[in-house]
């Protein structure tokens, strides 16, 4: 009897039974919850995007404003937020209106710019100058095919 009581307190630790038991429970519990924490990283980037997009938005709003404060007229434009700042897309670029939208995203926004693999296309209606921003195909740096806007847009 007191060899058995003797082995039983000198029994230290896991049985390997006890350990794949464990680590099959942990397993079960991570393929369950796998799929959840997926959805809450997507709605955390779209919540992210969504926001950048007001930003931009407001930023846009606010340079194009300015703008035509100044006297100039809004041309119908696309450009692109990239890493590398606010890129005109097409021909026939109004550099006075670029500046503007740089400025005040540079001064104001710069955390908008800063975020990865996003492209977000900002379309400016001529004339009214009503802007509309979305997020764009493609990652930063890449030549995005977006189609010219069309006149009086």
């Amino acid at each position: 009897m007191k060899k058995l009581l003797a082995k039983k307190r000198n029994n230290k630790g896991f049985s390997l039974v006890e350990l794949i038991v464990v680590i099959l429970i942990m397993a079960i519990i991570a393929v369950a919850l796998a799929p959840q924490v997926m959805k809450w990283v997507g709605s955390s980037r779209d919540s992210t995007d969504d926001n950048n997009m007001a930003t931009i938005k407001s930023a846009v709003s606010t340079a194009v404003a300015d703008y035509m404060s100044d006297g100039g007229t809004i041309p119908a434009a696309i450009y692109h937020v990239t890493s590398s700042g606010v890129k005109w897309q097409g021909t026939g670029e109004d550099t006075a209106l670029t500046a503007k939208i740089t400025e005040v995203m540079n001064g104001d926004y710069p955390e908008v710019k800063a975020e990865k693999n996003k492209v977000f296309v900002i379309t400016i209606t001529a004339e009214s100058g009503a802007v509309k921003v979305e997020v764009g195909a493609g990652t930063y740096g890449s030549a995005t095919p977006t189609p010219e806007p069309a006149a009086g847009t």
